[in-house]
């Protein structure tokens, strides 16, 4: 019997009958699964069919809170939105922050699962027991601040929540996003799902609670959370720089990067330092609902070509993928780059990947001025950078082709050019060079999305030995599956700040009333972990879909600290697989299965 944290109902939209029902969550499915990411991968197991087009009406997409959010637990402001993926044909998942999932909890529901096609462009309006699914015609082609913004005048109210796609996600760019007041659930492509759906939008607002399930004990552990996070050394570095606090240590180590991930020093680093960003946009410092930490950076050019733009940002991922990645030494430009994507609705990640990738390709010879538009496409070129965020998102010229993701450009290109495509199953690597931090690699190699660095990254326990595959299956494995429990409860991955999985689980305990042993916890990461590779087995992927790019794997580092060296994968993916319980291609063995309480799904391996 639920106590606390649950609403214990969530609803499902068909936007093909224009039909809006309220269903329950199950209590067993809950316990198994607790929300987020471990429902989501459940949901998807059972509800969606093999091998279907991602973008077709018989995809589904999921916005899933956990039993936190609404709650003051730090750190858990947070909702997941998982879908197949229009990129790579996997499992995936992206998560955002703000305040959307708590209103979605005050509002009285769980989650919202969207299914069908609309005929026509529509918003969805929750307020409270109240769900209409609203004419968005007019806001069609709407950048996603404006749409934001015209939804609020609409509904007469400014506190309304609203998450939204961009251009970019009616044109289907396939590395399309959901943005949710300047920040991003990025990866995937969920918003192309959202916009093959003809779904601009989705408004909440709601005025009940949460109940608690021992609201004593809860008060206690906020107590001592908060004194914990003010403790921890490294909080006000976080509060102060916010990701970008990183760029330091990574350029240090040959992590950052570099022109299409080709070396391994940025000769411009300075211009992307955490410190100048503070010193040149940064105006003020933002937090998520209840959040103690707030890392978010307010930020507003104030004066030259871009004078005026104000996003919260530019993030860690962002400065090396449209700044170092593109050759980009300027923080101001890296900035406008990432306003652009917000607006359009783009994973900057995904878009910094296929830009270098086109300025490398011309480097080379392979693209000229006739495939580019007539423009030369040079690295650490600020005009070329901002254009094709333009045409990517409008889906205009060369910009048509790079919105269909690395992999498909390159494998369009075909020969010598598919060999510097910097992606693992189709999706566009994240900011770590993973032959500067081999286990990083092995975690863009055998993430269910497909190369993402919040899937367990690595990269803090490997900074003493960075270049060395040994010992980097264990530390990934036991990432990956604490990343399980952070993205179904739903926290924030800066928790590890004054937090670890025990006070998380004591949380969790004080608000639901349900407690697991370490063992119990461990048991179902690896069950969300492995129902996550399920979905993809039965999707087509496996062993040989665990891999790198081939500069990752046979091109050594031609410089930096890294010099001369490669990715070990083959040395390190058989022990992940034996520590996940998976056989020699990958296949969790039946033993693994019956273990798991996944033996329904036997018949996918």
């Amino acid at each position: 019997m639920f106590q606390g944290g649950y609403k214990e109902g969530y609803l499902r939209i068909d936007l093909s009958q224009g039909k809006v029902k309220v269903e329950k969550l199950d209590e067993e499915v809950a316990r198994k699964y607790w929300g987020g990411r471990g429902w989501g991968g459940y949901l998807l197991l059972k509800e969606l069919g093999s091998r279907i087009d991602p973008l077709s009406p018989e995809n589904k997409v999921f916005f899933l809170t956990g039993p936190l959010q609404g709650t003051l637990t730090p750190y858990s402001p947070r909702f997941v939105v998982l879908t197949k993926s229009p990129l790579t044909g996997t499992f995936t998942r992206a998560v955002s922050g703000g305040q959307w999932a708590p209103e979605l909890k005050f509002a009285g529901y769980d989650g919202i699962v969207i299914e069908g096609r609309s005929q026509k462009p529509v918003y969805i309006l929750i307020d409270d027991e109240k769900v209409e699914i609203r004419d968005a015609t007019h806001l069609w082609g709407m950048a996603t601040g404006e749409t934001e913004r015209l939804i609020k005048e609409e509904l007469r109210d400014k506190t309304i929540r609203v998450i939204s796609i961009g251009p970019a996600g009616e044109r289907k760019v396939k590395f399309a996003n959901v943005i949710h007041e300047s920040r991003a659930a990025a990866r995937g492509g969920t918003g192309a799902v959202m916009g093959s759906k003809n779904l601009k939008a989705i408004a909440v607002r709601g005025t009940g609670n949460v109940e608690i399930a021992d609201i004593s004990r809860f008060k206690s552990l906020l107590v001592e959370a908060y004194d914990s996070i003010k403790k921890d050394p490294a909080s006000q570095s976080r509060i102060k720089y916010g990701t970008t606090s990183t760029v330091a240590v990574a350029h240090e180590l040959g992590v950052m990067p570099v022109k299409n991930f080709s070396r391994g020093v940025f000769e411009g680093i300075e211009g992307l330092m955490a410190e100048t960003m503070r010193d040149k946009i940064v105006i003020h410092d933002e937090s998520c609902f209840a959040c103690a930490l707030p890392c978010g950076k307010l930020s507003l050019i104030k004066e030259g070509p871009y004078a005026g733009t104000v996003l919260q940002g530019p993030q860690y991922e962002t400065i090396g993928l449209l700044g170092s990645n593109c050759g980009i030494p300027d923080i101001e430009v890296v900035a406008r780059a990432n306003y652009l994507c917000n607006e359009y609705g783009m994973d900057t990640i995904s878009t910094g990947n296929v830009i270098a990738y086109a300025m490398e390709a011309f480097h080379k010879g392979i693209l000229t001025k006739q495939d580019t538009d007539g423009m030369e496409m040079r690295f650490g070129d600020a005009d070329v950078l901002l254009s094709f965020v333009d045409r990517i998102a409008k889906r205009e010229g060369l910009g048509h082709k790079l919105a269909e993701g690395v992999r498909a450009f390159s494998q369009e290109l075909g020969g010598e050019a598919e060999k510097f495509a910097m992606h693992s199953k189709g999706q566009e690597l994240a900011s770590f060079e993973p032959r500067s931090v081999v286990g990083m690699g092995l975690l863009f190699a055998t993430a269910s999305t497909g190369a993402n660095h919040s899937f367990g990254p690595t990269f803090r326990e490997e900074v003493k030995n960075p270049l060395t595959g040994k010992g980097k299956a264990k530390i990934l494995v036991e990432n990956q599956n604490s990343y399980c429990l952070m993205d179904s409860l739903v926290y924030c991955s800066f928790s590890r700040y004054g937090l670890n999985n025990l006070s998380r689980m004591q949380f969790l305990s004080a608000v639901t009333g349900w407690n697991y042993t370490p063992e119990e916890i461990e048991h179902q990461n690896h069950r969300i972990y492995t129902a996550e590779r399920l979905f993809n087995l039965r999707e087509g992927f496996g062993k040989k879909d665990d891999t790198l790019p081939f500069r990752s794997l046979f091109e050594p580092m031609p410089d930096g600290p890294s010099k001369g060296n490669v990715v070990p994968l083959e040395e390190m993916l058989p022990e992940y697989y034996a520590l996940r319980g998976w056989d020699g291609e990958g296949k969790p063995t039946v033993e693994t299965l019956e273990n798991l309480g996944l033996r329904e799904f036997i018949d996918w391996i």
